[in-house]
């Protein structure tokens, strides 16, 4: 682990110190488990230009994602010529989950990182502002169902508030019986950084080094799962090194 990485982790909460205990990672979906954004952006802003607002593909992509359909309607009632219907974003999801029959891929090193947390023993999540059946639909279209049990998918259509609160984080915490400062979450939106964050929680940040990222402290950037299978790895090790 290089010394960048080990400062950030001294500012991180006690899940990734070497005195700390790591007892449960918590994945968001899309952009860190199966890549599906490009599938919402172009749905949602095909639906932005019917009402009115002309927004291309990217900035649908920017403005959209990681966000709970009911507010992605609010946006677009914001921007649109002409009232959305009632009954829009149950409409607009069905599309969605239509959509993710089409072009959904697993990231690259899923499956290594989720054999990892296998072997180590350490219990993971999913938490989602997606709904249950947008997660079922991409789980079983990348083949990545086995690894997620039905009680550990969570969406924030189960919670009071979705991402950027921390609610979401917080009662998958609850759900595995651990504290939120055992918590680490792996994330790659703003939007979910924040309610890690704000939940108290560990973050791990899966974005590109290159791009700009919300300067909160101890949050550590990685570029892809295999960096953060080794820092895991190394967290875990010296947890376990101070134990004995």
């Amino acid at each position: 682990m290089d010394d960048r990485i080990k400062q950030v982790i001294q500012q991180a909460p006690q899940a990734v110190h070497t005195n700390g205990s790591l007892k449960l990672v918590i994945f968001d979906c899309d952009g860190v488990l199966v890549e599906s954004e490009h599938i919402v952006a172009e749905i949602m802003g095909k639906e932005a230009r019917q009402y009115g607002w002309n927004i291309t593909d990217k900035q649908a992509r920017e403005e959209f994602t990681g966000v709970q359909m009911v507010d992605i309607g609010k946006k677009i009632a914001k921007h649109a010529k002409r009232n959305l219907p009632d009954n829009w974003a149950e409409e607009a999801h069905k599309k969605v989950v239509e959509g993710m029959f089409g072009n959904v891929e697993k990231i690259p090193g899923v499956e290594s990182i989720l054999q990892t947390l296998h072997d180590l023993k350490i219990p993971y999540r999913v938490g989602s502002n997606s709904s249950q059946e947008e997660m079922k639909t991409k789980f079983e279209k990348t083949g990545l169902m086995k690894w997620f049990p039905k009680d550990r998918i969570h969406s924030a259509y189960e919670v009071r508030n979705s991402k950027p609160f921390p609610d979401l984080y917080l009662y998958a915490a609850e759900e595995e019986g651990v504290n939120p400062d055992e918590c680490l979450v792996i994330e790659d939106s703003d939007t979910g950084l924040k309610a890690a964050y704000d939940a108290g929680m560990a973050c791990m940040l899966l974005r590109d080094l290159n791009k700009a990222a919300p300067n909160y402290k101890g949050v550590i950037r990685v570029d892809s799962l295999q960096k953060a299978i080794d820092i895991i790895k190394e967290i875990v090790q010296s947890q376990h090194n101070r134990e004995h």
